[in-house]
């Protein structure tokens, strides 16, 4: 990386740089997005919507597997309005109407709903989708182009590839996922810690090998096995999306064994319990790491913004990480976009990205760490809970609803309180009828 200098109000470096012209420049843009994931594709979607010169690198090529369990809230329709249509066309999408809720005792409870609660689905075909949408909208996409490093002059930042390749902007959107090379050069973190991250595994197979018992129900093991982490078991279209997930310096401190050890005694558990019929396929696993610990210190640079999981906007204790992806995406490319207009493209005039992403899904993202810190700390309080919602039909839609990030936790404690109690209460006096 360049070293950088003291920064003017417009984002450059005092006095420029030689390193720039020593290279060949391939490609300039008024910005440049790093990844053409969720986070990514929906930048590049809205800086091209409004006019801006948009250049999106990804080092793969598209269509692209993508470790990820493929669950996103059924709101996402709601929040991107205009891409319902699209994404219903576009992307086999399937809709989750029940939910099973299972604590490390097994104990567990169903909820169902007349609405979805959440949408699974492919992520091979749905970044696509988002991707092709961005191109439509007038995104310059160039793949197979793996980022090494950014290098900052007086007038803009260069996108160094491996392959020698310079491309140029006026600013750098990072959605270039957990292992972010941008959030690194740009100052904004040196990796996540191990205590910030999940060790996270899947494998989506097709239903003739492994199929859900209920292809409208969607099963999640909260505390699995009693460990900080979780089991889940997604229905598909076509496919069932099932692994597990342990906080990393916990997998690598307590547990032996490679992670498809534990990733396959999940399956076979939950086979067992009759949740899946069939048996896991090793060739489909993959593993891979998660932000689990909230976002970023910080988000914006001089000249950079970072969105998605590079910045670790991740639900903190469902590992939902595709809805952030696409809201923190957009904010980055609103935020881009308003900052060229006017010229100024330093950290004070991108500082409003902050602002906004903490406004709309700040709450949610540090109420989610408090729950998964009580309740990975606590296991067993998740079957006191479970237990709780087995004997208040409401309360188990609420916690559902809550858990999805279909209502806010904060709105909603005081009725989650009292219904928990009053749960409880009745549970206490059933118990001693039943004695007596």
């Amino acid at each position: 990386m360049v070293e950088r200098q003291a920064s003017d109000e417009s984002g450059g470096a005092r006095g420029g740089w030689t390193a720039l012209s020593a290279r060949a420049v391939n490609q300039a843009a008024d910005v440049v997005v790093v990844g053409g994931g969720p986070a990514g594709a929906m930048a590049a979607m809205t800086l091209a919507a409004r006019g801006v010169s948009t250049l999106l690198l990804d080092r793969k090529r598209f269509p692209r597997d993508k470790p990820c369990g493929g669950g996103i809230r059924y709101g996402v329709y709601r929040r991107f309005p205009e891409l319902a249509d699209y994404l219903r066309a576009a992307v086999d999408i399937h809709e989750i109407r029940k939910v099973r809720m299972e604590g490390p005792s097994g104990a567990s409870v169903l909820t169902e709903s007349d609405e979805p609660f959440y949408l699974t689905l492919r992520r091979t075909e749905f970044d696509a989708a988002l991707l092709a949408r961005a191109r439509a909208v007038g995104a310059e996409v160039v793949e197979a182009v793996r980022v090494a490093e950014l290098a900052f002059s007086s007038d803009g930042v260069a996108v160094r590839a491996a392959d020698g390749r310079d491309f140029t902007a006026r600013i750098v959107i990072g959605a270039d996922g957990v292992n972010s090379v941008v959030a690194r050069q740009a100052g904004l973190g040196n990796g996540f810690p191990e205590s910030a991250l999940a060790l996270d595994t899947m494998e989506e197979t097709e239903l003739a090998e492994l199929a859900p018992a209920d292809p409208d129900t969607m099963y999640v093991a909260y505390g699995y096995k009693g460990y900080p982490g979780y089991g889940y078991v997604f229905p598909k279209r076509h496919h069932v999306d099932a692994g597990v997930g342990f906080l990393l310096s916990f997998f690598k401190a307590k547990l032996e064994g490679a992670p498809y050890t534990h990733h396959a005694r999940f399956v076979e558990d939950a086979r067992a319990r009759g949740v899946v019929r069939g048996r896991s396929n090793p060739r489909n696993f993959k593993a891979y790491r998660l932000p689990l610990g909230g976002p970023l210190a910080r988000t914006y640079a001089d000249r950079v913004l970072v969105c998605g999981d590079a910045a670790g906007f991740v639900n903190g204790y469902t590992g939902e990480g595709i809805y952030h992806a696409m809201v923190t995406g957009q904010l980055a490319g609103q935020t881009a976009a308003d900052a060229v207009a006017r010229g100024q493209c330093g950290a004070a005039a991108l500082a409003s990205y902050e602002a906004r992403w903490r406004r709309e899904i700040g709450r949610e993202l540090a109420d989610s760490l408090r729950i998964q810190r009580r309740l990975f700390a606590r296991p067993a309080l998740v079957d006191t809970v479970i237990r709780a919602a087995a004997a208040d039909r409401h309360l188990c839609r609420l916690l559902a609803r809550v858990a999805l990030g279909e209502e806010d936790l904060r709105r909603r404690r005081l009725e989650l309180v009292l219904r928990f109690l009053l749960a409880r209460f009745r549970r206490a006096r059933s118990a001693a009828r039943a004695e007596g």
